[in-house]
């Protein structure tokens, strides 16, 4: 089987270098795709200074629209791989967690998504307002997940390719990060979802892109569409 990771990354220069060395050391992956989103700080220098070294193994993309998800599909395009893995630039997941889910997604032909909710947080890697909505979103979806309380805002997660192929045009419109939509993805192309528990530290550099009360309603939106299109 094997892998493509995508590493969006818009403002994350300070770490860049250490994520993709982590991302590098996984050896089940074959192709690394930085998708570089219009940052401020010299994320693309650094990006352009890992692949000269990288002897092929990791290319860049220039975003040519905007937000996570807009990077992950444009990544996506140029994927050929068994599994497409999503990889933030932030490093907030262990390396360790990672591995062990690109082993359970290989072994047993699955998406797998990292579950923050149940591993050891840091102090100050999440806010209270988001872990209560991570958790309300992870109860909403339960019933199209097996009961399973998934952490459905996870980054780190990895998908057969044919996920990123069959998307729904409705549900990806309105979707802020693009996490349902894979998820929804999976559940109609009758593709198990397993749930495995990492650890979640806050990030050392930079801050997050996420707009989280504006997001969150869209967020809302989106599962709402999902449910009318069963």
């Amino acid at each position: 089987m094997s892998i493509t990771c995508l590493v969006p990354a818009r403002n994350e220069g300070g770490h860049l270098a250490h994520v993709i060395a982590q991302v590098q050391s996984v050896p089940q992956i074959s192709k690394i795709i930085i998708i570089e989103g219009g940052s401020s700080d010299d994320t693309r220098g650094e990006a352009e200074k890992i692949v000269s070294q990288s002897e092929g193994q990791v290319t860049l993309l220039i975003q040519t629209g905007k937000g996570k998800f807009n990077a992950v599909l444009e990544g996506a395009t140029n994927c050929t791989t068994d599994f497409i893995l999503i990889w933030d630039a932030d490093g907030t997941v262990p390396l360790s967690d990672t591995q062990e889910i690109v082993r359970i997604a290989i072994d047993q032909n699955v998406g797998v998504m990292g579950n923050r909710l149940k591993g050891k947080m840091e102090k100050g890697s999440m806010q209270f307002a988001n872990w209560i909505a991570n958790w309300g979103f992870a109860l909403i979806w339960s019933p199209y997940l097996k009961w399973q309380a998934i952490d459905t805002l996870c980054g780190t997660k990895i998908f057969p390719r044919k996920v990123f192929e069959n998307l729904s045009p409705k549900i990806r419109e309105i979707d802020p990060y693009g996490d349902f939509t894979l998820i929804a993805s999976a559940i109609q192309n009758n593709i198990p979802i397993i749930s495995k528990p990492v650890d979640y530290y806050k990030r050392q550099y930079g801050k997050t892109n996420i707009k989280r009360w504006s997001g969150g309603i869209l967020l809302l939106r989106t599962y709402i569409r999902f449910v009318a299109s069963k």
